[in-house]
Order: structure tokens, then C-alpha cells, then sequence
């Protein structure tokens, strides 16, 4: 059977255009980010004055007015910027419908209009009220122009519901690749009888060279949806603590050849936790690969009981950057 070469031309074509619409998709951290990227018609060359940060694999993990210099993001780390130059856009633009959001926003001082003026130049003050509330203030030639108060919830800080950023947790758990770190002489201390501190210094190793875990979690949405993924030990650790997340680790008992803990990852900044429940063959807790299965509560509201992680000596500090 002979096939023409004006046929093998035009399949070549659509698999090579297939395959580079494939390679240069622009990928988002949140959903949101793509819906404003594509509403104001954003590009690679044409930003429109506003802040479009990408990570190091080129997705899109924010998209607002400047409202904070690079200095003070640095010096300072808070979700708070990125949450407050998002709002700023999507109150101007009109991205999402749904703006009950926003009204979460208290202003004690000056007004939106007010906040389209602030340079991220002007001197700023951020103070964490109980891990409750977000105190915000700018100052210009020692006069505050604009104060402002914020809620500490986590759905607010995203920008997005809960439904919505499980999907993104998902997503970007999935692709997330953890920093490759020079190999060292460090080995675990394996010892089967001792499946608490055996798991421990597995779990919770900045190392993970000597034991190559892989999880098997089963991730439980709102809605009774669930989802099963693998995802390596360094994987999980690597993408919780890029999101902010700080573990503390549990150990919860054994029982028929089988160690629980579980790792409660705590994003205190933006007032949630994820429970991941892990169970593991204390028979094979020697091995140099291992398999845990799990369970996943992603985005448990913590604000509400913030005492729980606080540190009895830490004081609320306002942050300020000049």
C-alpha cells in the first residue's frame, strides 16, 4: 500500500505542531493565576506593568500590582504580598464574580483607589496579630497613607476555595521535583525492634540517600472525592516545605506488624495544616526501599487553634522594612 508524500507531509506537520503546543503550554500554580494570565491577555512580552513571577521550571506562581519591593519580600517572607497585589488586580480588573472575598479586607485607613497608589518604594509595616489577623500599614515621608486589616485564612490568602486548592495540591505535588543535594556519608539507624525512632530518623532526615521510601497516599477531597498518588519520601518533605509548611512528626503506635505516625505539615503564615496518616511494615523498616501507605486531610483551618504550635516564649512583632 503506497501512501503519498503530501499525506506524510501533513501528518509530520500535525504531530510536530502537537508536539510544540505540548512543550510550551504555560502551566499555573493556581487556577486563578491562569484565569487572570488569559482574561487581561497577558504574554511574555507584554506584562502590563504588572508583577508576573515564575519559578525556576517557568509556571506562573503570581500575577499582581507591585505593591512591596523585592527587598522586603526577601528580608521578610509573608503571604501577604503576593494575596494583596493579586487583590488589588482582581478588584480593578474584575477577574473573579464572587467578590465576598474582598470584603474580608478591612481598611482602617484610605480606600482601594489608595491602594492602587502605593509604590513599592513607600515604607511598609506588617504585624501578625495572634496568627488571627494581618496588621498591614504603608507610610510615605513619615505620614501613613493607608492601613489595612487581613484574616488569617487560608482560603483568602490563596485567592481561591478549598475545593479548588486541593486540585492545585494535587497538580503540583505530582510534577514537584525536589533540589538535588551532594550525596553524603550519613546512613539511617535501621533497627526493626525500634520502629519509633527507626521511622523518625527516616522521616525526618534532611538525607534521604540511604533509604529510598515511596508513599502511597490516598488523598481525601472535600466532596468524598479521593485520589491515590505516589510521590517519593523527599518529594512530599521538599513540596510541603516550599509551600510554607513546617512537619512535626507523631508517633501514634504498632500494632500486627504495622507502624503508624503521622506528619502534621503546618503552614502557620497562612492558617492550615495537612494530616498525612502513614502506615509501615515494621518487618521491612530495614530495607533500603521501602513503601508507606497513607491517607491525606489536606487545608485543616488551624487558626482557630494556633496556640497548639506557638511557641510559649514568641511574641507578636510588627515586621517592618524601610
Amino acid at each position: 500500500m503506497r501512501i503519498s508524500l503530501t499525506i506524510v507531509r501533513f501528518v509530520w506537520t500535525v504531530v510536530l505542531l502537537l508536539f510544540t503546543v505540548t512543550v510550551h503550554a504555560q502551566t499555573f500554580k493556581a487556577s486563578h493565576l491562569q484565569k487572570a494570565y488569559e482574561a487581561l491577555k497577558l504574554s511574555e512580552q507584554n506584562s502590563k506593568g504588572l508583577v508576573v513571577r515564575k519559578s525556576a521550571d517557568g509556571m506562573i506562581e503570581h500575577i499582581g500590582f507591585p505593591l512591596f519591593s523585592t527587598e522586603m519580600r526577601t528580608l521578610l517572607p509573608s503571604p501577604i504580598y503576593d494575596y494583596l497585589e493579586y487583590a488589588l488586580l482582581d478588584h480593578k480588573y474584575h477577574i473573579n464574580e464572587n467578590t465576598l472575598q474582598q470584603q474580608k479586607i478591612r481598611f482602617f485607613k484610605g480606600s482601594w483607589e489608595d491602594m492602587e497608589r502605593i509604590r513599592p518604594s513607600d515604607d511598609c509595616t506588617i504585624d501578625n496579630k495572634d496568627d488571627k489577623w494581618y496588621v498591614v500599614r504603608w507610610s510615605r515621608n513619615a505620614q501613613e497613607i493607608l492601613s489595612i486589616v487581613v484574616p488569617i485564612d487560608y482560603e483568602l490568602l490563596a485567592n481561591s476555595n478549598r475545593r479548588e486548592m486541593e486540585q492545585d495540591f494535587s497538580r503540583n505535588l505530582k510534577r514537584y521535583k525536589p533540589v538535588s543535594k551532594p550525596k553524603t556519608s550519613t546512613t539511617h539507624r535501621l533497627n526493626a525492634s525500634k520502629p519509633q525512632e527507626t521511622l523518625s530518623n527516616i522521616i525526618m532526615t534532611t538525607d534521604h540517600a540511604s533509604v529510598q521510601v515511596t508513599l502511597s497516599v490516598k488523598l481525601l477531597y472535600t466532596g468524598f472525592h479521593k485520589e491515590t498518588v505516589r510521590v517519593t519520601l523527599p518529594q512530599w518533605m521538599g513540596f510541603c516545605k516550599s509551600e510554607g509548611c513546617t512537619p512535626y512528626y507523631i508517633y501514634e503506635g504498632a500494632d500486627d506488624n504495622q507502624a503508624s505516625v503521622m506528619l502534621l505539615m503546618h503552614n502557620r503564615s497562612e492558617g492550615y495544616a495537612h494530616l498525612l496518616h502513614l502506615h509501615a511494615t515494621i518487618s521491612q523498616l530495614e530495607a533500603t526501599a521501602q513503601t508507606y501507605q497513607g491517607k491525606l486531610y489536606m487545608f485543616i483551618p488551624t487558626n482557630n487553634i494556633a496556640d497548639l504550635f506557638a511557641d510559649a516564649t514568641e511574641k507578636s512583632t510588627p515586621k517592618k522594612y524601610k
